[in-house]
């Protein structure tokens, strides 16, 4: 009987994580957002053009990858067949992804090298979080988007990267990231800097493969099409909620030059302020990205030259310090930046793995501050004014970037360390 109890007891914890997940999401879909969504003003839209004979890049601007269109689209196809309506159908597809990924989450975690009580933490955050974000949690592509790097990541973590079809799943869902955005892109350095195969050949054939499955169809059918989305993000202003935006809202504080533009999605300051930190910007983030690459070649150069033991373990540590310090250089350097986008660092934060449970507790504080800040309109700034002229709301701002500074710095410094986290005996039951 005792023996039974035990092995039941993986299976009960299990159920109970479940059961909070489905209750908290369950909460989540209740509660949509009071005002503006983005399937509501744009993602219905964009279905409704193309179901109506207009074809996405060759026919009208569409600012999306192709792997967004058939998730923008599905939700109408069932509406049209009499299933739901397509806001609640988007919201439940988006659901569903996210089922699959927090899967990979609860197995990444029980395979790391982490105490009871990191992982208790862990899930607790992960929910939690979902929650305060919930205005945004479901109203987008975000979670889609780094759903696919948390799994990529899990993937890392749990299969054999020294087999060859093992490493072409790894592409394949790296590609796949990309295509719903490109912003992962640079992140094709470390992957293929952190292979297993003993053959370069094999490696980039892999990542050939990868790419055909998820780009193949797109660029035969859209072909050179395909240039219309880069294009429309390369020419685009300084969004609001950018840092640099933040800047030239400061010194126009004291200057009085600018105005803004009331024009979605971005509403940019106009005026010679504007102009020249706009270019600054631009150069500054391309800088931002290039130094990103040079410094994960040489981290991972410096790591394999230790002759550390690599274990799986290992890898998804280094792979994923390296991806959460770039989510945070390109929060702070890029022309883009709006309340969505703290959705992307939350499954990882879940899944990595803390030397010590200060340091968890500290990230995600860190991490619940910055939802509070962006995506609740809880920590709103009281009236007045500092120096005379910049509002106190500005004094508030500056604390959307102060935690996102010293995130990047903590995730960068961990990868200095000489220790590295060590692979969890596959023995150990859920429970240990």
């Amino acid at each position: 009987m005792k023996f039974n109890k035990l092995a039941l007891r993986p299976a009960i914890i299990f159920l109970a994580i479940m059961l909070s997940f489905f209750a908290s999401r369950f909460w989540v879909l209740n509660h949509p957002p009071a005002e503006y969504s983005d399937v509501k003003q744009d993602y219905e839209r964009y279905a409704n053009i193309w179901r109506y004979g207009l074809t996405p890049y060759l026919e009208h601007l569409y600012e999306y990858p192709p792997a967004t269109i058939p998730v923008v689209y599905l939700p109408l196809e069932l509406d049209q067949r009499g299933i739901g309506k397509y806001y609640a159908n988007y919201r439940a597809e988006i659901f569903v992804i996210e089922s699959l990924m927090f899967m990979f989450v609860i197995v990444c975690l029980w395979k790391s090298a982490i105490s009871k009580k990191h992982r208790v933490l862990a899930l607790s955050y992960y929910l939690i979080a979902g929650m305060v974000a919930k205005d945004f949690w479901y109203e987008g592509i975000d979670l889609i988007f780094f759903g696919s790097i948390a799994c990529l990541l899990a993937w890392i973590r749990i299969s054999d990267q020294k087999k060859f079809t093992h490493r072409v799943a790894t592409w394949t869902i790296f590609w796949f990231s990309v295509a719903v955005k490109l912003i992962t892109f640079p992140l094709a350095v470390p992957i293929f800097l952190l292979t297993k195969i003993k053959k370069l050949q094999h490696e980039v054939l892999a990542s050939v493969l990868g790419g055909a499955i998820v780009w193949g169809i797109p660029v035969l059918f859209f072909r050179s099409s395909l240039s219309v989305f880069i294009i429309f993000h390369a020419k685009r202003p300084l969004k609001f909620g950018a840092f640099g935006s933040y800047i030239i809202e400061l010194i126009n504080d004291f200057a009085k030059t600018e105005q803004r533009v009331q024009v979605g999605p971005d509403y940019p300051m106009a005026g010679p302020v504007s102009a020249v930190v706009t270019k600054i910007v631009s150069i500054l983030f391309l800088l931002a990205i290039s130094m990103f690459i040079l410094w994960s070649w040489k981290v991972i150069r410096n790591f394999l030259k230790k002759n550390v033991k690599r274990n799986a373990n290992t890898d998804f540590f280094i792979m994923i310090s390296l991806t959460l310090t770039y989510i945070f250089i390109f929060f702070l350097s890029s022309k883009t930046f709006s309340s969505p986008f703290h959705i992307w660092y939350i499954p990882l934060f879940a899944m990595y793995p803390f030397a010590s449970l200060s340091s968890q507790v500290f990230v995600y504080l860190s991490g619940v501050l910055l939802l509070l800040l962006d995506t609740t309109p809880h920590l709103k700034a009281p009236a007045g004014v500092i120096f005379d002229t910049v509002p106190l709301y500005h004094l508030r701002d500056a604390f959307r970037f102060i935690p996102m500074i010293f995130l990047a710095v903590f995730f960068a410094q961990r990868l200095k360390l000489r220790r590295f986290p060590q692979e969890r005996s596959s023995s150990k039951s859920l429970d240990s």
